[in-house]
């Protein structure tokens, strides 16, 4: 006889990742609405919740187990860090006048085999709920690099250095770079190098989470924009 878990699998299909509710994938009292928190300071960079709990099964289950119903429920907790991290803009204010969201590129190899790129399809759920246009073009990587688990924070920045290039912006255009997860900062400050190099602003960063090591010495919570989710 198949085991509970799968049974359950085959009735209800969507449990929320954190809690089994079938109300949905990240389940309303599973999803963070707590206060955004800035990690980072170049670029300033914001993060939607810790890497923790369910937002970290979640994660999990939409990058590494095809969970692609995660990417709605995620995409509104990194809607809400962008809003953050451009001074909380909202319906009736509308962001800076040509910025784009740039995600932060996958490799090829590890796009393919998670079924597509992660992040750019994150970058698609956050569009219309922030007004910003995904460039999803825009930051390329140009060698092979390591995976980063495991890996400290010098390890990182030079797994990291030199790997990604951009194209060159419109007139008039700036950048919010957007990720999953930042751990040490190296994978952002890269793509930041990248787009300033070729001529980019960068106005901020926006993650959904953030690991323990961020938020041990990040400053004060800012306001939560409540528009995006």
């Amino acid at each position: 006889m198949p085991p509970l878990s799968a049974l359950l699998d085959l009735v209800l299909p969507t449990r929320c990742v954190g809690c089994g509710s079938p109300i949905a994938a990240l389940c309303p009292l599973c999803m963070p609405a707590g206060e955004l928190v800035r990690v980072g300071s170049v670029p300033p960079t914001v993060a939607a919740a810790p890497y923790a709990d369910a937002v970290r099964a979640a994660l999990i289950a939409y990058k590494e187990r095809g969970r692609r119903d995660l990417a709605r429920p995620l995409g509104a907790l990194l809607a809400r860090a962008v809003l953050g991290a451009l001074g909380g803009f909202d319906a009736e204010r509308a962001p800076p006048r040509r910025t784009v969201l740039v995600p932060v590129p996958s490799a090829h190899a590890v796009a393919a085999a998670r079924g597509g790129d992660h992040v750019a399809r994150l970058a698609r759920r956050v569009a219309p709920s922030t007004g910003l246009r995904p460039a999803l073009d825009v930051l390329v990587l140009t060698r092979a690099v390591r995976d980063s688990a495991g890996l400290g924070s010098a390890e990182r920045r030079a797994n990291l250095s030199g790997a990604m290039v951009a194209r060159l912006p419109p007139a008039g255009s700036a950048a919010v770079l957007v990720d999953d997860i930042v751990t040490t900062g190296a994978t952002l400050g890269e793509a930041r190098r990248a787009l300033v190099s070729a001529g980019w602003p960068v106005v901020g960063a926006a993650v959904v989470a953030a690991t323990p090591r961020q938020l041990g010495a990040s400053p004060p919570p800012l306001a939560v924009p409540t528009s995006a989710v």
